[in-house]
């Protein structure tokens, strides 16, 4: 089953979330934490967006980073 762009930002987010939870222990900090998966997805996304060739559509892609973009829990 293909993922909506929504359902991959989510994705991302809650993957870097979890990281950067797991890494931070006690010393990360809800709003932090939310930020810096934010960031980290977003990261993310650019990469691929700039390994993606000229005959490949970046359009899911452009459409996860906008999703990323205005997400907040």
């Amino acid at each position: 089953m293909n993922q909506t762009p929504q359902q991959k930002a989510k994705e991302l987010l809650y993957y870097y979330y979890i990281l950067i939870q797991d890494i931070g222990g006690e010393l990360g900090q809800e709003i932090l934490v939310s930020i810096l998966a934010k960031e980290c997805a977003l990261f993310a996304v650019d990469e691929i967006i700039k390994a993606t060739t000229p005959l490949t559509s970046t359009y899911f892609w452009q459409e996860v980073k906008q999703e990323i973009e205005i997400y907040e829990e």
